[in-house]
Parts: structure tokens; sequence; C-alpha cells
């Protein structure tokens, strides 16, 4: 029992076998429905689709609610096409309702696929406080950087949209001697010889493969600032990991970090600039100078997960 609710947890994948244990007004709550109506094959997606519209017209005429929190706008790999659009538009009409994490998100649903004010709900993304715990592990020293020296960091899945070459390049027209970039993370097959192709560069550490969740917080305190160069933003939980860590965050400017940031604790750049995220890092190199103290308490304090859980239940009970 959370907050005085019944939780269970619904299985990926698993929606369609286990709805028919629900009763009339629980509330199914899914983060990602991609999976469930996509496939490279048309055919199959086609398939795929008409069984997840059976099951939500089924869940319907059970009176069982259907609750969306919509992380992006469109999914990163699949792009916006027409049966894309469709199926969400659909989803967002047998939802009783939509969770988004911003105020600028949710104007961006609202108008993408033309849904009532009444159905958005705006819960913020929770910090990740005692998630990721220090273990100890000397990044600093065990690639030999100096204490003063500036560090950039990737972290995460290297995808194409992720923008990994762009931080590349740009971090070529401001490396220094006592200026490094990590890279860590797991690439796929598309970037995979790319990184292969960086294990000369200068000042560019390579941490291929998954990151286990215990370097994690070795990783952020060896930073100077995190870098998110993704070519599109909707909501970030890496930008919220880097803001629990108190670290500076750079990011292509876009409505989600005024929802959450503060003045220093983002940098932001426009990237149809060519150079513009050069431009970025050097502004965060100086900032780092200058030792603003933000106050990263008040912010986090609004990403807190009682708060949190509060604001799901109203939008579960129909009053968020």
């Amino acid at each position: 029992m959370d907050a005085g609710l019944d939780v269970r947890d619904l299985s990926h994948g698993k929606l369609m076998l286990k709805i028919g244990k629900a009763r009339r007004g629980d509330v199914v709550h899914v983060h990602w429905f991609h999976h469930a109506y996509w496939h490279r094959n048309p055919v199959v997606s086609a398939l795929k689709s008409t069984i997840l519209i059976l099951t939500l017209t089924y869940m319907r005429l059970r009176g069982i609610n259907l609750v969306w929190t919509i992380h992006n706008l469109y999914p990163h790999d699949s792009g916006r096409g027409g049966a894309e659009r469709l199926m969400r538009r659909l989803i967002c009409r047998f939802s009783t309702g939509l969770i988004v994490a911003s105020e600028s998100i949710k104007r961006k649903v609202k108008e993408e696929f033309g849904v009532p004010e009444r159905k958005l709900h705006v819960v913020k993304h929770g910090h990740y406080l005692d998630v990721y715990k220090p273990q100890g592990l000397r990044v600093r020293e065990l690639y030999g950087i100096g204490d003063d020296d500036d560090v950039f960091l990737f972290m995460g899945a290297i995808k194409p949209y992720k923008g990994v070459d762009d931080l590349v390049e740009a971090f070529r027209m401001v490396r220094t001697e006592r200026t490094h970039l990590i890279i860590a993370g797991k690439a796929d097959a598309e970037l995979e010889l790319y990184l292969q192709g960086l294990r000369r560069e200068e000042g560019v550490i390579l941490m291929p493969g998954f990151i286990p969740n215990e370097e994690v917080a070795d990783l952020l305190n060896a930073a100077d600032a995190l870098v998110l160069p993704y070519k599109e933003i909707t909501t970030s939980g890496s930008a919220i990991l880097g803001l629990t860590f108190k670290k500076l965050v750079v990011m292509p400017d876009n409505e989600f970090i005024d929802d959450y940031f503060q003045e220093h604790m983002a940098i932001r750049y426009d990237p149809s600039f060519a150079g513009g995220l050069a431009s970025a890092l050097e502004e965060a190199r100086m900032l780092k100078r200058q030792r603003k103290s933000p106050d990263y308490e008040e912010a986090l304090r609004e990403l807190d997960w009682d708060v949190i859980a509060r604001k799901t239940e109203l939008v579960y009970a129909g009053r968020g």
C-alpha cells in the first residue's frame, strides 16, 4: 500500500494480459506506450496497433481508468510519422488523465494532440537523492586528471539523437592541456565505430559499455559540468540527475530549463548556431571559476517524491 493505494506493478509488455484482473474504478498507469504498437515491420505494427486499440476500448467499457505519463512528445527512434501521431492522439483520447513533467510540455501536448485542458496534469520528474551513492572510485586519479582541471561529462546510452559527435567537435574547439571530456555509456551499433576512432583523441576519455549504478555518483562527482548535447529534448532525467548532484548542466535552449533550473544551474545554447555548444562549454569553464552558489536545495525541494506521490494520487482520483 502506498499513500492509501494498492499498487501493483504492470510488467513490461503485459498490458493486455493483466487488465483482465482490473475492476471498475481501477487505474492503469502507463509510462511508455510505444512498444505496444510499433514495429519496424509495418504489417506487425498494424496488428499491434489494432490489438492495443481493442484493449483500450475494453478498458473504457469496463470503467477502468487509464493514466499516461508522456515523457516524450514523440519517440526518438521512429520519428513523427502520420501513423505515430495518430496512435498517440488515440491514446490521449482513451486516457482519463495525462501526466506531463512541465508547463511547457503541457502546452506542446495540448497543441500537437488536441488534448483538452482538463485531461492534462503537471507532475514534475522527481530527484535522484539517495538513489546513487559514492563508492569511493577516484575517477580523476584513475585517469590522471588534476584537481583543478576542467572536466566535461557525457553519461548514458549513446545514440544518434544525443549528439555526442557534436559534443566532440565542440570540445576540440575549447580543448586545452587541462580540459577533459569523459564519454561514459553504451553505444549503439551506429556509433560504436565512431567511438573507436576517438580512442587516441587528446583529452577524450572513453568509458564504453553500460555504466553500473554503483559508478554513477563517482562519475558525476568527478565532473565540473554534465553536457547533454541532445538534438531534441522534452523531459530529461539526465538533466535532473545532474541537478540532483548539484552539477552545472549544459544543454540546448528549451523551456524545460526554465521549469526546473534556477540561475547559474544550467547553461543553454542554440544548437542551430555552429559554435553554440563550444561557446557554452567555454561559458561553463568561466562560471566554474566564478564559484557561484545557486540554491540547489530549494530547486530539489520541488522535486521531492512525497510531493509527486500526492499530486499523482490526485490525478488518479480525477482531481489533479
